[in-house]
C-alpha cells in the first residue's frame, strides 16, 4: 500500500528494461502484467531487445469497439501465424504435430494440418472461440505465446474492449501484457488492471545522444562534404557522431570558425579541403585555425577533395581511426 500522501502511481515499482523483459518472460499460464508508460510497440521492442525465449504477439485492436471483435481479430491473426509457421508446429513429427507433445487435440491437429498443408489458415468458425483459441495458441508456440495489447488510457469504452478481451485470453491460459501509454484514472475499467502494475525506469542518455542533427548541413557547394556526410550516416559505428557546417567555439573574441564536420562528443573536427586551401592566404589561415581548435581541445583531421573522390572508404577509415583514438587514447592501435 502506498504511504500516506503518496499516490498509487508514485508507489509503482520501476523496472529496468532488462528486468521488465525477464518479468514478462516469466509470466505463467493465465498470468497478466500491466506496464504504464509504454505503447504496445514499445513493449514489443523491449521484449525483442531482451531476447525473450518465448513467442510474443502484438495484439491488433485498432478500430475495434468490442471484446468479441478483438478476440475474433486475434483468432484470425493466430490462424495466419499458424499457417506461416507450418509445418514447424511444436511437437510435429511427420506430417502432423504430435498431440501428446503439443497439448493440442488430435482431431484439431489433423484438420488444421490439412488446412495448412493446402495453404489455408486453420480457422474453424464453427468451433467455440475458447477451444479454437487454445488450439491455435499451442500450435504457434507450445511454451505459450505472450500476448501484448495496448489499452487506451483516455477512453474507457475503447479500453474496456481490450481489457475484457485480454481477461478472456488469460482465462484460457494465455500470458498477457497490458500496455498503458499513460497513467489512467483508478476507475472502471482500469481499476482491475492496475494491481501489481509497473513502470519502466530509464537512465537519461547523454545530451549528444538525445540531439537529432538536421538531415544535412554540408556546404551546398561541396560535393566532397556531402559524400563524406552521407557515408558517415550509413556507417554503424560513426552514424550520429558528426554534424556538418557548424560553428565551434574557441578562445578569443574574433570570428568563431565554421568547420566542415564536427563531433562534439569526442571533440573531433574534420576539414575537407579543395585545392584553394593549398596556397596562401587560405593555407596560412587554416594553420592558425587548426591551432585555435587544438587549444580548444579539438583534434583536427584534414582530408582533401581528391582523397574523398579517389577512395571514399579510406577517408572514412581515417575518421574512424581518429574517433577510436579519442575513445582509447592509451592505445596506439585504432584498428581493433
Amino acid at each position: 500500500m502506498p504511504s500516506s500522501g503518496e499516490s498509487p502511481a508514485a508507489a509503482r515499482p520501476r523496472l529496468t528494461p532488462a528486468a521488465f523483459a525477464r518479468r514478462a518472460a516469466g509470466l505463467g499460464r493465465g498470468e497478466r502484467l500491466t506496464v504504464i508508460g509504454l505503447t504496445r510497440d514499445g513493449v514489443g521492442a523491449m521484449l525483442a531487445a531482451g531476447e525473450v525465449d518465448r513467442g510474443v504477439l502484438l495484439v491488433a485492436s485498432e478500430d475495434l469497439h468490442s471484446s468479441a471483435a478483438v478476440i475474433d481479430r486475434l483468432l484470425d491473426d493466430l490462424a495466419e501465424l499458424a499457417l506461416v509457421r507450418w509445418p514447424d508446429w511444436p511437437g510435429r513429427d511427420g506430417s502432423i504435430p504430435d498431440a501428446a507433445t503439443s497439448g493440442a487435440s488430435a482431431p484439431w491437429l489433423k484438420a488444421a494440418g490439412a488446412e495448412a498443408a493446402s495453404g489455408r489458415p486453420p480457422r474453424f468458425r464453427r468451433m467455440t472461440r475458447a477451444l479454437e483459441f487454445e488450439q491455435l495458441l499451442r500450435a504457434v508456440d507450445a511454451s505459450s505465446v505472450i500476448l501484448v495489447a495496448e489499452v487506451d488510457p483516455v477512453s474507457p469504452a475503447r479500453a474496456r474492449a481490450v481489457i475484457e478481451a485480454l481477461e478472456w485470453c488469460a482465462g484460457r491460459g494465455a500470458a498477457c501484457v497490458l500496455a498503458l501509454p499513460a497513467e489512467p484514472p483508478d476507475t472502471p475499467p482500469y481499476d482491475r488492471t492496475l494491481y501489481g502494475a509497473c513502470t519502466i525506469g530509464r537512465a537519461l542518455a547523454p545530451v549528444a545522444e538525445r540531439f537529432i542533427a538536421p538531415r544535412s548541413q554540408a556546404h551546398p557547394a561541396s560535393e566532397a562534404e556531402r559524400r563524406v556526410e552521407a557515408a558517415l550516416a550509413k556507417d554503424p559505428e560513426l552514424t550520429g557522431l558528426f554534424s556538418g557546417n557548424e560553428i565551434v567555439q574557441v578562445a578569443g573574441h574574433g570570428q568563431q570558425p565554421r568547420v566542415d564536420l564536427v563531433c562534439r562528443r569526442h571533440r573531433i573536427v574534420v576539414e575537407i579541403d579543395g585545392p584553394e586551401h593549398q596556397v596562401n592566404p587560405k593555407f596560412r589561415r587554416d594553420r592558425h585555425r587548426d591551432y585555435e581548435l587544438l587549444v580548444a581541445g579539438y583534434l583536427v583531421l584534414r582530408l582533401t577533395n581528391d582523397e574523398v573522390a579517389d577512395d571514399l572508404q579510406r577517408a572514412i577509415e581515417k575518421i574512424r581511426a581518429v574517433v577510436r583514438l579519442r575513445l582509447h587514447p592509451s592505445s596506439g592501435d585504432t584498428t581493433r
